[in-house]
């Protein structure tokens, strides 16, 4: 049979107590404070995975700026370079009118002064046929025929 005794179940609440304190002492413990050292690392690890991903946002709100900024500036660019290929533009346009006016000018000039001398020249030879007309008929016979001649030689010297 079994046999209970006080001293026996004592004995084994003992043993029970003394394996407690043991496990807790050197099992609990070491494995607690392993346990919390692994903790700590973890909690390091999140950490610095937090400050990596907060310095990763910060540089893409940097590159977003640069971005923009790089956006705007070549706007700017281009806006001055339109600006200023206007302006060689009206530069050009305004050297060829003044070119074009120079040389209509130049033309008109070269013009009026040919006319002046053909009609200069028209009046030499019209002098020149009516002195010549006036010697022949100062010089021959006068009459109708004459004149008729004399007329017919001016007509036809004038039209050369």
């Amino acid at each position: 049979m079994i046999n209970i005794s006080f001293w026996s179940i004592l004995w084994t609440v003992v043993n029970l107590l003394i394996l407690v304190v043991a496990f807790r002492i050197f099992f609990f413990k070491p494995i607690a404070n392993i346990i919390a050292k692994r903790q700590e690392e973890a909690n390091e690890v999140y950490a610095r995975a937090t400050d990596k991903e907060n310095e990763a946002n910060d540089l893409a709100a940097q590159y977003e700026k640069k971005v923009a900024e790089a956006e705007s500036e070549k706007k700017q660019i281009i806006a001055e370079a339109r600006k200023s290929a206007d302006g060689q533009y009206q530069k050009i346009v305004a050297d060829a009118k003044d070119d074009a006016k120079s040389i209509h000018d130049a033309a008109v000039a070269e013009a009026n002064h040919e006319k002046e001398q053909i009609i200069a020249s028209a009046k030499k030879e019209i002098a020149d046929i009516v002195v010549e007309a006036t010697t022949k008929v100062v010089g021959s016979k006068t009459g109708a025929d004459v004149d008729s001649r004399l007329f017919d030689e001016f007509l036809g010297k004038a039209g050369e």
